[in-house]
């Protein structure tokens, strides 16, 4: 007898709890909350809607024009209007659509990307075969590494290639390229002239512009870059033992690299001394100020950035100003940081990481905080994906209205002036106003509610109780 009214009355609970379980709040939101197995709640007015399945597994949600599906870790769908953003088999497969552009990326396997202009470009790659079509509508392809020709990629407007790195063409304007067993025989005729049997020798220049020769690379070789600007630079080097950079207005001469170096700039009257580099760097001019002592101590000052560093990354601060925008970032106790940024308007943000305990970031109107902060891969793939599994805790808000989750769920609530509640999975729940509270067990099967000065106690699920 004991066993059958046992069974009535779990089977009288479980009935409740999904006839019953759906309520709506004060605040007009529909919720029913069977956390970890079921989660749902709808909010008309504000165009929100979020469905839960096995806690992190699954989830769906809308806000206004977006919607997103997430099946954690395998992949989440996005899209906002005609815009479609997708992750999977993170982080290694990633498809956006939206703005006249298309791609597709499977590392290190498959790609596609197309430009949807009148005259728009695209590629693609299933390895080993690909293919693509230039802004003028000319087609290429081939099967990596056999054989195949390309168009306007690589930076170069042409190429072909068989049994790479056999042999290898290439063609940009004028000038034309070879390689064959790349990179050790390189040949170049045309804009550019060069011939290179790497790493023994070789001399490349383009007239005008550059020129370039080596031996045993990279121990002896010799540079004159820039020559077609106001700033050209030549670089020659026997290394370890010699190297010299100079330019019209600097002069740099190393001994022994990387160990001792001087370097003058006429810009400023800055000179520096690395005597041994890294260890003792001293630098001093009109606006800039360097002293390095690694790796107890590192200090640099210039126009619109400096750097304060205590024991390396036991504290580091660097501070920028460029433009509109002034930006500073502390890193303390190696791991953990500390960013703000703040434009001409007024306008911040902020962002706290507390390894391994918690990240939080902030700007007006929003903030963002979750625990524990173990990885150091922020993006909103991961977090999507991976960080209902790893995030313990997980709170957000927007402007006065707060929010938040823990336990994958199985504690939830939210905050707004004069407006609280907290849910306990189906087990307890509270919802408060300035005017009216109730609390439930088992998604109903007690309920207590206040409305004003009235009272009323509510049992297995009835619509109406005993008031008072």
């Amino acid at each position: 007898m004991n066993r059958r009214l046992v069974a009535v009355f779990i089977l009288v609970v479980l009935a409740g709890l999904f006839l019953a379980g759906c309520t709506t709040t004060s605040r007009g939101e529909r919720r029913l909350n069977l956390s970890p197995l079921l989660f749902y709640s709808d909010h008309p007015e504000g165009e929100e809607s979020r469905l839960e399945l096995l806690g992190p597994l699954f989830s769906w949600e809308r806000a206004g024009e977006a919607t997103l599906t997430t099946l954690a870790p395998l992949f989440y769908y996005l899209t906002q209007g005609y815009d479609i953003e997708a992750e999977f088999l993170y982080p290694f497969g990633h498809y956006k659509t939206g703005g006249g552009h298309s791609r597709f990326n499977l590392i290190p396997l498959s790609s596609f990307r197309k430009d949807d202009l009148p005259d728009g470009a695209s590629s693609w790659q299933f390895f080993p075969f690909y293919g693509g079509r230039t802004s003028r509508g000319e087609g290429y392809g081939g099967v990596f590494p056999l054989f195949g020709t390309y168009k306007e990629r690589f930076g170069r407007d042409r190429g072909n290639f068989l049994l790479w790195p056999l042999y290898s063409s290439s063609g940009t304007g004028n000038t034309y390229r070879y390689g064959v067993l790349w990179p050790f025989f390189y040949y170049a005729t045309g804009g550019e002239e060069s011939f290179a049997f790497w790493p023994l020798g070789g001399r490349m220049i383009t007239p005008g512009r550059w020129e370039k020769s080596y031996a045993l690379w990279p121990l002896i070789h010799s540079q004159r870059l820039g020559l077609d600007t106001e700033t050209p630079r030549t670089v020659s080097a026997v290394l370890p033992f010699y190297a010299k950079e100079t330019t019209p207005g600097s002069v740099k001469k190393t001994v022994l690299f990387p160990l001792f170096t001087y370097y003058h700039q006429d810009k400023g009257n800055y000179t520096q001394w690395d005597t041994p580099w890294p260890f003792i760097v001293r630098g001093d001019g009109e606006t800039m100020h360097l002293r390095s002592y690694f790796p107890f101590y590192y200090q640099r000052q210039e126009p619109g950035r400096s750097r304060l560093a205590v024991f390396w990354w036991l504290f580091d601060q660097r501070t920028e100003t460029g433009g509109d925008v002034w930006e500073q970032t502390t890193r303390y106790l190696f791991l953990s940081s500390y960013g703000v940024e703040i434009d001409s308007a007024g306008n911040w943000r902020e962002k706290h990481r507390l390894w391994p305990l918690a990240l939080y970031v902030s700007q007006p109107g929003w903030s963002h905080l979750h625990a524990p902060e173990i990885l150091f891969m922020q993006s909103p793939g991961f977090d999507r994906l991976f960080g209902p599994y790893v995030y313990l805790w997980n709170q957000n808000r927007r402007d006065t209205f707060r929010q938040g989750r823990a336990f994958w769920g199985l504690y939830r609530w939210q905050a707004d002036v004069d407006y609280r509640l907290w849910e306990l999975s189906f087990l307890a729940s509270r919802e408060s106003t300035a005017s009216s509270s109730s609390f439930r067990l088992l998604s109903g099967l007690v309920t207590w509610e206040r409305q004003g000065p009235h009272r009323q106690l509510k049992l297995f699920y009835l619509p109406k109780g005993f008031s008072w």
